[in-house]
Protein backbone atom coordinates (compact mmCIF):
# COMPACT_ATOMS: atom_id res chain seq x y z
CA UNK A 1 0.00 0.00 0.00
CA UNK A 2 1.43 3.68 -1.17
CA UNK A 3 0.90 6.25 1.79
CA UNK A 4 1.33 10.15 0.45
CA UNK A 5 3.49 12.14 2.87
CA UNK A 6 4.44 15.44 1.16
CA UNK A 7 7.05 16.57 3.70
CA UNK A 8 9.95 18.00 4.26
CA UNK A 9 12.98 15.79 5.62
CA UNK A 10 16.56 15.95 6.20
CA UNK A 11 18.98 14.06 3.76
CA UNK A 12 22.28 13.09 4.29
CA UNK A 13 23.54 13.07 0.23
CA UNK A 14 26.62 12.79 -1.49
CA UNK A 15 27.30 15.53 -4.15
CA UNK A 16 29.50 13.88 -7.25
CA UNK A 17 31.96 15.67 -9.61
CA UNK A 18 31.29 18.75 -10.52
CA UNK A 19 27.75 18.61 -8.13
CA UNK A 20 26.17 16.90 -11.59
CA UNK A 21 25.58 13.41 -9.46
CA UNK A 22 23.25 13.89 -6.46
CA UNK A 23 23.44 10.61 -4.32
CA UNK A 24 21.03 10.52 -1.10
CA UNK A 25 22.39 7.86 1.84
CA UNK A 26 20.20 8.10 4.31
CA UNK A 27 17.48 10.80 5.59
CA UNK A 28 15.75 11.81 8.71
CA UNK A 29 11.35 11.47 9.17
CA UNK A 30 9.09 11.62 11.68
CA UNK A 31 11.95 11.27 14.09
CA UNK A 32 13.84 8.53 12.61
CA UNK A 33 16.55 7.95 10.42
CA UNK A 34 16.42 5.44 7.48
CA UNK A 35 19.26 4.48 5.67
CA UNK A 36 19.28 4.41 1.70
CA UNK A 37 20.22 1.12 0.79
CA UNK A 38 19.24 1.49 -2.96
CA UNK A 39 18.58 3.96 -5.22
CA UNK A 40 16.48 2.11 -8.20
CA UNK A 41 15.21 4.81 -9.93
CA UNK A 42 16.40 8.66 -10.84
CA UNK A 43 14.80 11.78 -13.07
CA UNK A 44 14.86 14.98 -13.32
CA UNK A 45 12.13 17.69 -14.30
CA UNK A 46 12.13 21.32 -14.03
CA UNK A 47 8.95 23.70 -12.74
CA UNK A 48 9.81 27.06 -13.11
CA UNK A 49 14.01 28.06 -12.56
CA UNK A 50 13.97 24.64 -10.24
CA UNK A 51 15.74 21.26 -11.08
CA UNK A 52 13.93 18.65 -9.03
CA UNK A 53 15.53 15.80 -8.83
CA UNK A 54 13.64 12.83 -8.06
CA UNK A 55 14.66 9.53 -6.03
CA UNK A 56 13.10 6.51 -5.33
CA UNK A 57 14.95 5.11 -2.82
CA UNK A 58 14.45 1.51 -0.27
CA UNK A 59 15.73 0.74 3.02
CA UNK A 60 15.69 -2.66 2.28
CA UNK A 61 11.85 -3.19 3.26
CA UNK A 62 9.91 -0.13 2.41
CA UNK A 63 9.70 2.17 -1.01
CA UNK A 64 10.44 6.08 -0.56
CA UNK A 65 10.02 8.59 -3.32
CA UNK A 66 12.06 11.79 -1.68
CA UNK A 67 12.97 14.86 -4.15
CA UNK A 68 15.84 17.55 -3.85
CA UNK A 69 14.40 21.00 -5.04
CA UNK A 70 17.58 22.97 -6.46
CA UNK A 71 15.57 26.34 -5.85
CA UNK A 72 14.78 25.73 -2.25
CA UNK A 73 17.63 23.53 -1.12
CA UNK A 74 14.64 21.20 0.07
CA UNK A 75 13.94 17.55 0.25
CA UNK A 76 10.54 16.19 0.16
CA UNK A 77 9.67 12.91 1.26
CA UNK A 78 6.15 12.42 -1.39
CA UNK A 79 5.15 8.38 -0.54
CA UNK A 80 6.05 5.29 1.34
CA UNK A 81 5.17 1.85 0.07
CA UNK A 82 5.64 -0.32 2.94
CA UNK A 83 6.52 -3.93 2.69
CA UNK A 84 3.73 -6.58 3.26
Amino acid sequence: MITEVNEPIKVGAIFGDNNKKLKPVWFVWSGRKYDVREITYIWTERVGKAGIHHFTVTDGANLFAISYNTNTLVWTLHSIEMAG
